[in-house]
């Protein structure tokens, strides 16, 4: 419904009425002389809530905004957390306009004070201003002045506490309501107010809890049983921080798997290895090999530690001319056996793959070989221009 219940606790809350159409005058033009007198009226210390938010609670309520009683003011004032509510008569006589405004304490429902002037409607301006600006200079808080939060009912509180490790509760009542007050709650929960997105009516179990722990006032109080009373909200739900970093996680993992799914169309692997790499399933180009400088524009080529990850890692079979690297996921990848090619002539003693060279060197690499008859695996270093052999890519 309304921003109204992001209750910022540095200053105290005032809400200004509509000013009422007395004699000689329609409510027209009261709204807008009442209009310049908001524009000034600026307390030290306190908050001013937006004429939007009054209107919606005077609308939920019920009330006649050109007939409330005093009564109805102070419950406006209550459900929208404000300490002081100002209000105004404006009246036409023998051609001055006379306006009287007063300040209404929400807490004790009495008048703390008030202000008045008379003017032609050539000099209202000027006028508006200055009752605003006394009006506002007789509630102002001292700079450094330590103020409270203002709570109709019940315990006072500043934050959100916490009962028996579960249950939240919010700082402030929303005041006394017929019904549920959906559209309030909606909206506080829109704004995750206090941290939370899930703030809700407690149950009768839940409310005798609060009341046995000195948290509810007098009074009735509504319940997911009794919808109609004082209305305090509670949620047993996670903050919204934690929710949104689980959303976040969700999202993630919904991405990665998308992305997973497109990789394995394209011939990629997933063996969950610690690292996070994947594998291609298959070698660049088949059974051709290639020089280094063709094998690292052919795409990423493995590391030493990759190659070893893999080695560590997974289980290696050999199925005839090659080995099946299976990884503790259950994925799994082939390792065929190829002939390599070495100063004008193909070898076949060993199967060679190239390793990321990230040594410097601009002569070597290194390699990692499976020899086929001892079927053992290592690294040894190369000549870069010597060699034509197999290359596996990987995906980081």
């Amino acid at each position: 419904m309304i921003s109204l219940y992001a209750l910022t606790m540095q200053a105290q809350r005032c809400a200004v009425l509509e000013f009422k159409a007395g004699v000689g005058i329609s409510q027209n033009d009261v709204d807008g002389i009442s209009a310049i007198f908001i524009t000034y009226f600026r307390p030290a210390g306190y908050t001013m809530v937006e004429r939007t938010q009054i209107d919606k609670v005077i609308e939920e309520q019920g009330f006649q905004r050109s007939n409330m009683t005093q009564s109805q003011m102070v419950r406006v004032g209550q459900i929208l957390n404000v300490s002081k509510i100002v209000v105004g008569d404006i009246n036409v006589v023998m051609g001055q306009y006379n306006v009287d405004t007063r300040i209404i304490n929400v807490e004790t429902g009495t008048i703390s004070a008030t202000e008045g002037a008379t003017f032609v409607s050539s000099s209202y301006r000027s006028s508006m201003q200055n009752v605003a600006q006394k009006l506002a200079a007789k509630i102002a808080i001292a700079s450094g002045s330590t103020v409270q939060p203002y709570t109709p009912y019940g315990k006072k509180r500043s934050s959100v506490e916490v009962l028996y490790g579960y249950l939240k509760i919010f700082p402030n009542e929303l005041g006394e309501f017929q019904a549920e007050p959906t559209s309030v709650i909606r909206q506080i929960n829109a704004q995750s107010q206090y941290g939370y997105n899930n703030w809700r009516i407690p149950t009768n179990e839940e409310l005798s809890l609060l009341r046995a722990n000195n948290y509810l006032g007098g009074g009735e109080y509504m319940s997911r049983e009794n919808r109609h009373g004082i209305v305090l909200l509670v949620t047993d739900g996670k903050d919204y921080g934690t929710l949104q970093a689980e959303e976040q996680e969700r999202q993630s993992r919904l991405v990665k798997k998308e992305r997973l799914r497109i990789l394995r169309e394209q011939g990629w692997m997933d063996l969950g290895l610690p690292s996070g790499t994947i594998w291609k399933n298959e070698n660049e180009a088949g059974k051709s090999v290639f020089t280094y400088e063709q094998a690292t524009k052919r795409g990423r080529l493995p590391t030493k530690e990759q190659w070893q990850e893999l080695k560590d890692i997974c289980q290696w079979t050999r199925e005839g001319n090659r080995y099946i690297i299976t990884a503790p996921n259950g994925e799994s990848i082939s390792l065929p056996f190829i002939s390599y090619y070495r100063l004008g002539e193909y070898c076949n003693d060993i199967t060679p793959y190239w390793c990321y060279d990230d040594a410097g060197d601009n002569n070597h690499a290194y390699i990692f070989y499976i020899d086929k008859n001892s079927n053992r695996q290592n690294f040894i270093q190369i000549q870069k221009n010597e060699y034509r052999i197999p290359v596996r890519l990987v995906y980081e």
